[in-house]
Parts: structure tokens; C-alpha cells; sequence
């Protein structure tokens, strides 16, 4: 009985360690992706270069939170959550517009300049666009499946690791009494 309580727990571990590779992972990838772009030639002043120092630190953040939840520390489990919602909606309305995704992505939403669904998948890939007052920009609202995938597995892996822990410590506990009171 132990053994089973024993594979559930690593089970659920080894996803969130999974998860936490994936953060790691995009935010590698974004960081690479901002350094190819300025190796480019890309221009930059003072608006785009404000725009690289919030790509860079979302990127940071997403290698952050993906170390603290590989080692399974109790705050890797809320930064993580916190990347995942900043990723969960991305859109672009009157010129203003937010994406930003570490990791990979599957969006599902709305062209509102084309008038159509859309469906976007990247894996193993991050993306970053902020825009203010761009006229170049289709409008659309989009939301990450992928990020929602991510929160529900990250919600049902702590809470049975969590209940899987109590099991086990209650059954050695019942162990060791009916141990003792032979």
C-alpha cells in the first residue's frame, strides 16, 4: 500500500517538475528570441527598449517560477500560477496590444478585423508583443488554452500531493499504534 501512495505522489511531482521545465524552457526561448531581435538591428528607443526590459522580465520570471516549481518549493506553485494567468488572454484592440507567452501556446479566439475563429498552436516556443497606438495590428481577443491546461494541472497535482502526503502519514501513524499496542 505504501508503494502505491509512493507512485501517485511522484507521479503528480514529476508533473510539476514537467511544468517547471516547460517555464524554463520559454523563458530561455523568449530570452533568445529578444536577443535575436536586437541582434538583428532591430530599432530601438526609448518606447521599444521599455517594451525588451518587460519581455526580458516576464522571461526571467517564467525561468524563475519554472526552477521553484522543479524543486517542488511551495512558492514555485504560486509563481507559476501568477505566469500562467499573465499568459491566459492576449489581445489587440485599437492599436493597443498584450501577448505574451512562455513555453508554448493554444489560442483559441475571435478576429475581429477578419471577422473569423482562429486557432493558434505553438509549442516549445514564447511570443511577446506590447503595443500602444499601433495602427499596423489586426484586433483580436484570444485565450490560452494551454495556460488553463497548466492552472488545472498545477491545481490537481498540489492538491493530490497534498492528500496523498495525509494518506501516508495517517496510515504510519495508524502503523506504528497498532505497532505499539501489540
Amino acid at each position: 500500500m505504501r508503494k502505491e501512495f509512493e507512485k501517485k505522489l511522484k507521479t503528480n511531482i514529476n508533473i510539476l517538475k514537467g511544468i517547471g521545465i516547460l517555464e524554463i524552457i520559454g523563458g530561455i526561448t523568449g530570452i533568445g528570441l529578444i536577443i535575436w531581435l536586437t541582434l538583428q538591428g532591430m530599432e530601438t528607443n526609448t518606447y521599444v527598449f521599455l517594451i525588451l526590459l518587460v519581455a526580458i522580465a516576464f522571461y526571467i520570471y517564467s525561468i524563475y517560477a519554472g526552477i521553484k516549481l522543479f524543486k517542488y518549493q511551495e512558492k514555485g506553485i504560486l509563481h507559476s500560477q501568477i505566469l500562467q494567468f499573465i499568459q491566459l488572454i492576449s489581445f489587440s484592440i485599437g492599436g493597443t496590444t498584450y501577448l505574451l507567452t512562455s513555453g508554448g501556446n493554444l489560442f483559441i479566439g475571435y478576429n475581429m478585423t477578419e471577422g473569423n475563429l482562429e486557432f493558434k498552436l505553438n509549442i516549445i516556443a514564447s511570443e511577446f508583443q506590447l503595443n500602444l497606438m499601433s495602427s499596423e495590428v489586426s484586433d483580436y481577443v484570444y485565450i490560452n488554452i494551454l495556460a488553463i491546461i497548466v492552472l488545472y494541472l498545477i491545481d490537481k497535482s498540489t492538491k493530490t500531493i497534498i492528500e496523498q502526503q495525509n494518506i501516508k502519514l495517517n496510515y504510519e501513524k495508524n502503523l506504528i499504534e497498532n505497532l505499539g499496542s501489540e
